[in-house]
């Protein structure tokens, strides 16, 4: 646990650039809901940056073994 609690409020976070734009989006209603997943990140990572915080970088998935011959659909012919 950290202790903070992230919490976005108009009135103190307005002059902060990503969280300006998600109380905007949050405020339009002809919002588009796709835009969310980008603006919510953008905030989070504003947030955190401003605690002195980092998002740390995801490692890369290991490769896949290749699927098994009964498991690849046969061609048509």
């Amino acid at each position: 646990m950290t202790g903070v609690w992230m919490e976005l409020c108009p009135a103190c976070d307005a002059r902060r650039p990503a969280a300006r734009a998600f109380i905007q989006w949050y405020r339009d209603p002809d919002r588009v809901p796709k835009a969310l997943p980008q603006l919510f990140e953008n905030w989070e990572t504003e947030t955190m940056h401003a605690h002195g915080w980092a998002r740390a970088l995801q490692p890369e998935a290991p490769p896949s073994p290749p699927a098994h011959l009964s498991l690849v659909p046969r061609g048509h012919g």
